[in-house]
Order: structure tokens, then sequence, then C-alpha cells
């Protein structure tokens, strides 16, 4: 069963590793992304980084897609996490069963334009896609961790 699908920069780190898995008693977490799918350090590094007993799928977004659609009715509970918007919303186009994405940590980088709570910075093209995805009638959320006050995007007006 898919628990939650997140953009996080940091991709495994304490709050997805511990607080998200936690709470959501994940068992499986898969790392969506082209590049750090082909990085063996990088592969190395976050499967120490996430806790123990979980299992952990690094695989580029096309072979993401194809191992979430294998969990979509399973008792498994499964995390995804990208770390850009862009990926996240092709999970969502090719997985339809997926109704929401988790906006979590997005750091400012050069090409950022509006900061929209604490550790959540977008550029015009990510407000872009999620103003799309919110159009089609995905939730897309704000919050760091699962206790943290839940917001929308679509109430940024942006």
């Amino acid at each position: 069963m898919i628990k939650l699908l997140r953009v996080d920069d940091r991709l495994i780190h304490g709050a997805v590793a511990f607080s998200w898995t936690k709470q959501l008693s994940i068992s499986l977490i898969i790392l969506a992304n082209d590049k750090i799918a082909k990085d063996d350090f990088q592969i190395m590094t976050l499967d120490i980084a996430k806790p123990r007993g979980t299992k952990l799928i690094c695989a580029n977004v096309v072979d993401s897609i194809e191992e979430i659609k294998k969990h979509l009715t399973d008792s498994v509970n499964v995390m995804i996490v990208t770390n850009n918007i862009l990926d996240a919303a092709n999970i969502l186009e090719e997985v339809p069963e997926i109704k929401s994405l988790n906006l979590g940590g997005l750091r400012k980088k050069d090409d950022t334009v509006e900061n929209l709570i604490g550790a959540i910075a977008v550029s015009r093209a990510d407000i872009d896609i999620c103003n799309g995805l919110v159009n089609k009638g995905y939730e897309v959320e704000l919050r760091l961790i699962p206790d943290g006050k839940k917001t929308y995007f679509k109430d940024y007006k942006l």
C-alpha cells in the first residue's frame, strides 16, 4: 500500500528515515531518481541512512513506477521519495491511484522564486507543475514532519 509520495531534496535523513517511517509503519522506501539510480556510492550511503528493518529500492523513475505499481494493493507499507517535483509529477501521471503529494525539504537554489514554508523553496517551473497537479485534482501538501501542520499548495495562489 502506498502511504506517501514525498519530495525531499535531502532524500533519506532524520525526518524521512525515522519520523515518517515510524508514523506510517513504512517497511519499503522507493527512491525514484534517474541520477541517483546510477550512483552506487550514493545508494550505499542512503541504504545506511534508512531505518533497520526497512527495505530500500533506488531506481530510475521509469523502473520506480513499475515497482510502485507492484505495491498498490499489497500489505507492504511504501513511501516513495524523489528529490524534485518533476519526478514526483511523472509518478503521479503514471500511477493515478496516488492522489496526494507531500512537499518536504526543498532548499533554495539559483532558480528559487518563492519560499513557501520553512525549508520548502520552489522555482517557477515547480510552481507551474504544482498548479497543474492541483488543477487535475491532486492534493499537494506542504509538511516537513508527520506531526507538523498540514498546509496546501493551492492556498498560496502562486
